[in-house]
């Protein structure tokens, strides 16, 4: 592990987290952890999709107004979660309905079928040696409380069916649980192209290899942690620029709002 000072980023934007890359939907935590960072009342609208929809999907202007309500303490939220369905859709397909969660005209977190959008997490850039995966545990573990849930996305490589994978670290030994969990990837039909061609690869490929075929810095590919105490991390190229994310339960100040 470097063991050195990095700058977080505080960003007046929002990150979108594919459902897909939460291995138990766990969407309305997400929701939990972004209302919590902000003081009550907050204002809940649960909207649906018109038949003939305005093709900008920020623009709800037209969209049917399913429910709408000032909530003002946790036991509101809970009954109103406890309740709501949002089905799960693949990356990137139509939304049907969208759960928008904001305070005074700020929105804090936004559900669809297929992401969950979340304002103001800290980010946090790449060093400038080292790989993206290097970088990014370097960044996410010393931080975190063990076990850590680790899901890869390869999407920019793989068949929709079976790109996403998870695994769990016990420690920051991070490289041994890649290599038992994901090399194999690199012997997929799918990879025809990067350091190999499909019938030319070396007897034992490397982590190393792994990690140039399978770029974070591609899109739909993808590296999202989960800890013990739910404080998250994700990089990509896609949805964090590049960058590396961190929301849920960050302590930081940074992650703050009222």
């Amino acid at each position: 592990m470097k063991n050195k000072n990095r700058m977080l980023l505080e960003r007046g934007e929002w990150i979108d987290v594919f459902r897909e890359l939460l291995p138990r939907d766990d969407w309305q935590d997400l929701v939990r952890f972004q209302v919590s960072q902000y003081s009550y009342p907050v204002e809940v609208k649960f909207l649906e999709r018109p038949l003939k929809q305005n093709p900008h999907i920020d623009d709800f202007s037209d969209w049917t107004v399913r429910s709408h309500m000032i909530m003002t303490d946790d036991s509101q939220l809970e009954r109103f979660l406890e309740h709501l369905v949002i089905e799960q859709q693949e990356m990137a397909t139509k939304v049907e309905v969208t759960l928008i969660i904001q305070k005074q005209g700020q929105g804090i977190v936004r559900v669809t079928n297929d992401c969950v959008s979340m304002y103001g997490v800290a980010y946090e850039e790449l060093d400038d040696v080292g790989t993206e995966y290097e970088n990014f545990f370097d960044a996410v573990l010393p931080n975190a409380s063990f076990p850590v849930e680790v899901v890869f996305c390869g999407r920019d490589v793989l068949d929709n069916d079976d790109s996403i994978h998870v695994m769990t670290l016990h420690d920051s030994n991070w490289q041994a649980v890649l290599e038992e969990h994901v090399l194999h990837l690199l012997n997929r039909k799918e990879v025809t192209s990067g350091l190999f061609s499909k019938d030319a690869r070396p007897a034992r490929q490397t982590l190393e290899d792994f990690m140039s075929e399978f770029s974070l810095l591609m899109p739909y590919n993808f590296i999202v942690t989960r800890d013990a105490t739910n404080r998250f991390g994700m990089l990509d190229h896609f949805c964090t620029n590049g960058k590396i994310a961190h929301f849920g339960k960050v302590n930081d100040g940074e992650t703050s709002f009222k």
